[in-house]
């Protein structure tokens, strides 16, 4: 019998798991691996630059809501742009530029891992990453209930972390208004650029917020679980990410922040303290980072191989086992392990945000069609000025980071 014929994905993950899921996407690859890189960057402002990237994101955050309720479907943007314009190429288009995404995610925080494993054990970073990979390969591919049950888990295990990193750097926050007197005044041209480079960094770390909605046929009761995970995932998010890099850049220089391998790490051995603890816990979220691009995509290619054919039919074939889209769950490993045998973390997450931010435009415009279109819809909805707002401020981005990095050549 041929274990993939006619198997569908199964709705397997319950409400508080798929908040957790995205959670634990979201905190992964921002705090853990790119606090670094976006306090050398920003200096003292690098919680500002969280918090502009969370404004950004938040918008079309509750777009996406809207999105997965009204199109509950594993290809997220694929669907809602071949709905929204009946155009199978920018369908296609916009599904292989999500995958990129997703792949490209994956590398990135693998090579983060590394650099916190070493805390243990100083393994060459080549075979460790490889044999990561693997291993998250693997787990994605025995099932979703299960793969989600390994993130709730590694999820609490991380926030753990950044709760102690807040309870040891919480005493430097009264030096604030003085580090701040002292730093490049917010209107000048070095900080600004610094901000906005810094900002584009860490919008990076927001979109696991669009993890989640690629589980949509695998979630129960999606119509209310998928705005409320959303939600949850956002808010939570959004204090760490503040809370966390203030206490990171009143602790330590934004340059030994962004020359270290673990910069939380770094942060607590600064305040006296071991940073064992803290790197166990780390390599805990940032595994299931990289564990949800995988999953995410591989169900991409599975949507586009079931409706659009705009990848081989056995990329989008569903074990009837697993109830996994195994060969294309393979294809994806394969390619995150040549990503990061070539590419840098930074240059890999700068592309990242690039492409997430076409992406994220489009599904706003998605939804301003199809709300024009069919404005009556039962289950979760915005107003259209959030999906507008998203738009603008997507593009936006986009063209200050474009402007600044011109100017600073």
């Amino acid at each position: 019998m041929n274990k993939t014929t006619d198997a569908e994905l199964k709705r397997s993950v319950p409400a508080p798991l798929l908040a957790l899921y995205g959670l634990g996407t979201i905190l992964g690859a921002g705090i853990y691996v790119l606090i670094g890189e976006i306090a050398g960057e920003a200096v003292i402002y690098a919680p500002l630059t969280f918090l502009l990237a969370s404004i950004v994101a938040a918008f079309t955050a509750f777009s996406f809501a809207e999105l997965a309720v009204r199109l509950p479907r594993s290809g997220g943007p694929v669907a809602y742009v071949s709905e929204a314009f009946g155009c199978r190429w920018l369908s296609i288009i916009t599904g292989w530029m999500i995958a990129a995404t997703g792949i490209v995610s994956a590398a990135t925080i693998t090579t983060g891992f590394a650099g916190y494993f070493q805390i243990f054990l100083s393994w060459p970073d080549l075979p460790l990453m490889i044999g990561l990979v693997l291993l998250l390969g693997s787990i994605a591919a025995v099932g979703m209930k299960g793969t989600a049950w390994f993130m709730g888990i590694t999820t609490v295990a991380g926030v753990s972390g950044l709760i102690i990193i807040l309870m040891v750097t919480a005493g430097n926050f009264s030096e604030l208004p003085g580090r701040l007197s002292e730093a490049q005044p917010l209107s000048s041209s070095s900080a600004l650029s610094g901000i906005v480079l810094g900002a584009f960094l860490a919008f990076y770390a927001y979109i696991g917020f669009e993890d989640i909605v690629h589980v949509s046929e695998e979630a129960k009761n999606v119509s209310k679980a998928m705005p409320l995970a959303i939600l949850f995932a956002l808010i939570v998010s959004l204090f760490f990410y503040i809370t966390v890099s203030m206490g990171a850049v009143l602790t330590l220089s934004a340059e030994a922040l962004a020359d270290s391998k673990a910069p939380l790490v770094d942060v607590m051995k600064a305040e006296g303290y071991s940073g064992n603890i803290l790197g166990a816990l780390s390599l805990f979220i940032i595994v299931n980072g990289a564990l949800a691009q995988i999953v995410m995509a591989s169900r991409v290619f599975h949507d586009m191989g079931r409706h659009l054919n705009g990848v081989p039919k056995w990329l989008s074939q569903i074990n009837r086992r697993t109830h996994t889209p195994l060969m294309a769950t393979l294809v994806c490993v394969l390619i995150i392990i040549a990503l990061v045998i070539f590419f840098p973390t930074e240059r890999l997450a700068q592309a990242t945000s690039f492409i997430i931010l076409m992406v994220f435009a489009l599904s706003n415009i998605a939804l301003i069609r199809l709300k024009k279109n069919s404005p009556v819809h039962n289950g979760f909805s915005v107003p259209l000025w959030i999906p507008y707002t998203g738009t603008t401020l997507c593009i936006l981005m986009i063209a200050g980071h474009f402007f600044v990095s011109a100017s600073s050549h």
